[in-house]
Formats: C-alpha cells, structure tokens, sequence
C-alpha cells in the first residue's frame, strides 16, 4: 500500500525531478496520497532546468488535476529540448498531458533524426509502441535500425523487437529473410536460423537456414558447428546431414572417429562405417589406432571383418612402437624439405605406412608456403606424393598450382613433361594434355603468336607424351605460319627428330625454295649444318637451294659457298665453270673463281 509512511523513505534516493516524479506516481496509485504526490512536485517542479525533469513533473500536475500547471511545465520543457533523448520524454509528456499524438509524432520524428544506433532505436521502438502504441511508426523506427545493421546477432535482436515490441510478425518474418540473403558464413547462418526459431517458431524457415550454412561449410570446424546446432535443435536428419559433411571436411583420424560415433548414435551405421573407412585411412600412431579399435569394437561389433583388421593394424603398430617413436624424433629433428622427403621415403618404405609418409610430405610442403612459388623448389613434393602415395587429389592439386604459376615455357616445359611421366600416369597424362590443350587454345587466340611458339609446344607435347600425331598436328598449325628458310627448317628438324623424315624432307624442299638469294643459301646451309647433316643431305639441299636462283650475282654467291661452306672446291670448279659463259670478261668473277678454287681451277697444271 502506497502512503506517505511507505514511500517517504524513498526520497533519499531521489536525485532529479524525474525520479521525484517517479516518487509522486507511486503516491497516486490506489490508495492515492495526492496530498504527498503534490507536496512532492511542490517542492521540486521549479527548480527544474532539464527537459526529462520537467516533462516528467507535468505529467504528475495533469494526474493531480492541475491542467494549466502542466502545460506550463511542459512549455518550458519544450522551449529547453536540445536533445534525441530530451525529444522522448517530450512526446509522451505531450501525449499525457494533452493528449496530442500528432504532437508526440512530431517530438518522435525529431528524436528519430539524432538517433542512430541499433539499441536506442529499438528502445525508441519501444517507447513508441508503449506510449502512443503506433506500431507503423515503430516500425518506421526499426526500418531506420535495419539500414545500420549487418551481423547475424543485430538481425536477430531488430527481429526479435519486430516481433514483441512492435507486434509485426511478418516484418520480423521479413528482417529475417533479408538476413539470410546477405549473410553467408556459417556462424552467421546457424546464428540466425536459432533466432528464427526462438522468434518466429518457424522450423522451416530455421531449416532453410541450416541447409545454406550445410551447403557452405568449407572447413571442419564449420562443420562441426553444424552438429551442435542440429544436436541443439533435435532435428536427427539435419543431424546425419551434418555429420556426414563434416567427415567430407575432417582429416585426422580423431576426427573421424568423433564423427563416426555421432552416426552410429543416430542409427546410421552404413554412414559410421564409412567414416571410420576413413579414420583408418589416417591413423598415424599408436594411440590413435588404438582409439579406432576401440571405436569400432563399440559400434560395429559385428563387422567381423573390419574388427579383423583393425586389431592385426594395432598389433603391427605394437610390435613396431620404437620404430615409430625413433621416426617421430627423427621428425622432430627435420628442418628442410629435403630431409622432410627423405624420411618420409623411409618410412613408406621400411613401415609401410603411407599416412605417416603423407604427414611428412605435408610438412616438406608447408616449409614452402609463403615463399613465392617456383616450380622448381616444389617438383620434389609433387614427385614424393606420387612416388610414396596413392593421392590423386593432392596430386592434381599440386600440379594445377604449378600450371596456374607456369608463366614462362621453360617451367610449363619442365611442369608438362614431368606429370607425363608420373608414376601415377593416367592422371598425369591427362593433366598434360590439358595444360597443352589450354596453352594452344591461348597461342591460338594470340596474333603475334609465331611458327617458333607453336613449334616449342609441339616439341613439348611429343617429350611428353610421344605422341606424333598429337605433335605433328601441332607442326602443321607451325607451318601455316612458317614462310621464312629458318622457320621451315626449324619445323623440318622437329619433324626428324619424331622420326617423320618424308616431312622433313619436304619442309627442307620448301626452306630451299624460300631461298632468293645467293646469301639466303649460304645461311640455309650453315643451319643445316648445326643440325649436323650428313654431308650427303648438306650438298643435297644447297643444291636445290641453287636450283631456285636467278640472277647471275645470286648464282655466283652461291658457287662461293660451295667452297666457303662445303669446303668442296672440285664442286665448286664445276659450277664456275657452268657460270663462266654469264660473265664472259667480268674481272670480278675471275677474282672470285681464283679466291674460291685456287690457281688450278682449270684442271691439274700441265707439268713440262
């Protein structure tokens, strides 16, 4: 009961005229004391000077009766507003003292212009709805909040206001919706799909929410969030849909084990098998090859099989424990990748334990990490992966990596050649042929691509594959760019070393014709030779080079190289003789022949 006995204690704990009001409302419920209630506001309404204080007071002069004494109050609490918050307490001293809502509209508005964060505009939301009960300005308030949010938390908490402040299921239905448009990461989704259920109730449109953050989970621990929120939730098939993703994520025996048992725990043994198909796949040590024992021994008793094996695998790692333990200090001590690779080898090898040997080798490779890639430094990863493991996955990963870094052809070269001849071939291979298809399709699309670069990614193929048809297309693609001598020459040594030696014979036949000028042979020729020609093939080729000349000048340049590149004079007396009626008194040609073949090239001197 509510006296001036019970309640004057209190007024020590007031410190404004707003708690003195709070103090003097107190008074005025049933029993009211309104004489105390005024002998309250009495004693503390004038000295009032903030906005709060004086809009408080005039809302307890209009319960008392003293309409005017309120309005002045209220007046003067108005002429002093400066602030969001001061616009509050004004426009519900307006609304209860003159019961004005479209004046406590009007303070609401100016309150909502200098109000920016989520808290005081959900607060403002409230005071609203309690005040005035006008839900559509409240929600006016709220849309404000939702352009200054963006965590799945502060979604969560407009909803939620949404939903019981402003009463607008379909708006918090609608918060929620935008939510889930925006946001992606999985903390994020399952953040939001538990808001939706506590909010709206809704478990369809949480599961929607657990099936985006299920299809987004990239990493183990995401997806163990997944479980916690399926096991918190009690949906069992959102569950065995998440366990299940997650043993697609794990890679530690642990893991799988973890994950393993939770399937079993659902009744999905076929799944728990599988996982634990995996776990021991990765057992790497004593301890864990023990725990999968055990795990199975718990689960899948009556796979006599399975039981079979994993008990002889704990036997063997038993009999072996201070090999494992002498390799794990040997681990220990390991700082290079050559030394990581090394005993990795070994112990492929000597323990025939291919997981250990991969955990070695992921060690040699995160040695490498953050270093700047080079083809080189990483070409004893690739080579230890596909030498000591049956990992197609870590293979291809390895060699797209160095594809994608492959910018120059000596690396593209050495990258091509050595995923043909993997252990592994077939994914070597047709990794080959892809980067090769890829480059050709670039050099393709490329104008300024020559004969030469064609021609280097058709010798590339052919050491990689041996393939001669695959290169010789390629070689063909080369010669419908190649017109000059040293371009179809190029192509015609290419086309010998694939053992086609008809079409390099006919690349040699067109180089020759390319020839128009005495000098043009001379290089031909000269190219051949570092080709290293028999000189049966050399004399070949010059000649039909010298088939193709016409002028006299051509002609006799190309006599000189008979001797200049032959070194074959008696050759080359026969051809000056044959030019000698094309320059008939031509000192220089006399000259020539003299330098060329020397005093007898008449035939042998006559001794007297």
């Amino acid at each position: 009961m509510a006296t001036r006995d019970t309640l004057a204690p209190k007024e020590a704990q007031c410190t404004s005229g707003a708690d003195y009001a709070a103090l003097a409302l107190e008074a005025l419920q049933d029993p009211a004391d309104a004489a105390y209630a005024k002998e309250l506001m009495d004693r503390v309404a004038d000295d009032c000077q903030f906005t709060k204080d004086l809009a408080a007071c005039a809302i307890v002069y209009k319960a008392l009766g003293e309409q005017a004494r309120a309005e002045a109050l209220l007046q003067t609490a108005e002429d002093y507003c400066m602030t969001g918050e001061e616009q509050v307490a004004l426009a519900e001293a307006k609304y209860k003292v003159l019961g004005d809502k479209a004046a406590a509209v009007g303070a609401y508005e100016k309150a909502l212009k200098e109000t920016g964060n989520l808290d005081p505009l959900i607060d403002l939301a409230k005071h609203v709805m309690n005040v005035i009960a006008d839900s559509a300005f409240a929600k006016k308030v709220l849309e404000k909040a939702e352009a200054k949010i963006s965590r799945a938390v502060e979604y969560g908490k407009l909803a939620a206001a949404a939903a019981e402040h402003v009463l607008d299921r379909d708006y918090a239905a609608a918060i929620f919706a935008k939510a889930g448009e925006k946001l992606s990461s999985v903390p994020d989704l399952l953040s939001l799909a538990a808001e939706v259920t506590k909010t709206l109730g809704d478990p369809a449109k949480a599961r929607a929410l657990y099936e985006r953050a299920l299809a987004g989970a990239t990493d183990f621990t995401a997806a163990k969030a997944l479980v916690e929120a399926a096991r918190q939730a009690g949906d069992t098939a959102f569950m065995q849909a998440a366990l299940k993703k997650a043993g697609d994520l794990a890679s530690a025996t642990g893991e799988y084990i973890e994950l393993a048992e939770g399937l079993a725990g659902v009744g999905d043994k076929p799944g728990a098998a599988a996982l634990f198909d995996k776990a021991e796949d990765a057992v790497a040590g004593l301890d864990e090859m023990q725990k999968l024992v055990t795990a199975v021994e718990a689960h899948l008793a009556d796979d006599a099989e399975r039981l079979a094996r994993v008990k002889a695998k704990l036997e063997k790692r038993q009999a072996n424990h201070a090999r494992y333990l002498e390799f794990q200090q040997l681990e220990k001590e390991a700082a290079s990748v050559k030394q990581f690779l090394a005993l990795a080898e070994r112990v492929r090898v000597e323990l025939e334990d291919p997981f250990y040997a991969a955990k070695l080798i992921e060690s040699a490779e995160k040695l490498l990490d953050g270093t700047g890639y080079q083809f080189s430094r990483y070409k004893p990863i690739l080579l230890a992966v596909d030498k000591n493991l049956d990992d197609t996955a870590w293979l291809g990963r390895l060699l797209d990596r160095a594809a994608e870094n492959a910018t120059d052809f000596v690396a593209f070269r050495d990258l091509v050649v050595t995923a043909a001849r993997l252990r592994h071939r077939e994914l070597g291979v047709a990794k080959a042929r892809a980067y090769l298809a890829a480059r050709e399709a670039a050099l393709l699309a490329d104008p300024n691509a020559s004969a030469y670069d064609i021609a280097k990614l058709a010798e590339t193929s052919y050491a990689a594959t041996q393939d001669a048809n695959e290169a010789g297309r390629l070689l063909e693609a080369a010669r419908a760019k190649a017109t000059d001598p040293f371009a179809l020459t190029h192509l015609a040594r290419l086309y010998a070393a694939m053992g086609n030696q008809a079409r390099a014979d006919e690349l040699y036949a067109a180089a020759a014709a390319a020839c128009h000028k005495g000098d043009d042979c001379v290089q031909l020729v000269e190219r051949l030779r570092g080709f290293a020609l028999p000189a049966e093939a050399l004399k070949k080729w010059y000649a039909e080079c010298g088939r193709h000349l016409q002028q006299p000048a051509d002609k006799l340049r190309w006599a000189e190289g008979i001797a200049d590149a032959l070194n074959d004079k008696t050759w080359a007396a026969e051809a000056y003789r044959e030019l000698a009626g094309q320059f008939a008194g031509d000192a220089r040609f006399e000259l020539s022949r003299r330098l060329h073949v020397g005093p007898n090239y008449f035939g042998t001197v006559r001794r007297h």
